[in-house]
């Protein structure tokens, strides 16, 4: 039988404590942004390293390591943005920006969806039409209520600007 130690109620009450701030909303941040790309992962399955290295890409497209990095720091957006939202007062306008945000998180995996789980160029390119009207909806929604928030993802906005012209390029390029 295990005995009952007054220390065990402090840690406990530390651990409620802790997990009532900041802390809860970070580790719900991160896990969104985890859970999201373990089904994005599922989606692309092997793709990525075969069929999109044996395309022919553009002159300016990056090397693979570079698109590791992009898609670590979208997540690291995401997460930030998600963190930043989480600890605003409950309001509607909260409501919409953290909306936005999981459409915009959700919306990344079905793009990944498109190009790489249907190994479709045309696919990857049309879907990223929609996705960047919603990432730029987020933009104005999130620069009208937090706005440190929109500053964060502007980066991710200019991004999406190259994306479109790499995505058409490769299109054009192997179809």
């Amino acid at each position: 039988m295990i005995k009952y130690y007054p220390i065990v109620d402090s840690i406990l009450s530390l651990w409620h404590k802790v997990m009532n701030s900041k802390l809860k909303h970070l580790l719900l941040s991160i896990g969104i942004c985890v859970l999201f790309a373990m089904m994005g992962g599922l989606l692309v399955g092997d793709a990525l390293e075969g069929w999109f290295k044996a395309l022919r890409h553009p002159w300016y497209s990056l090397p693979l390591w570079g698109w590791y990095m992009i898609g670590g720091l979208y997540y690291l957006i995401a997460i930030v943005i998600l963190y930043k939202l989480l600890n605003k007062p409950s309001s509607p306008k909260r409501k919409k920006a953290i909306g936005l945000t999981i459409i915009m998180i959700a919306g990344n995996e079905y793009w990944n969806y498109l190009f790489f789980g249907l190994e479709s160029t045309l696919a990857g390119f049309l879907g990223l039409i929609p996705f960047t009207a919603v990432v730029i909806v987020l933009f104005f929604t999130l620069f009208r209520y937090e706005r440190n928030a929109s500053w964060i993802l502007f980066p991710y906005l200019l991004w999406l600007g190259y994306d479109l012209i790499w995505t058409y390029s490769l299109w054009q390029l192997n179809h």
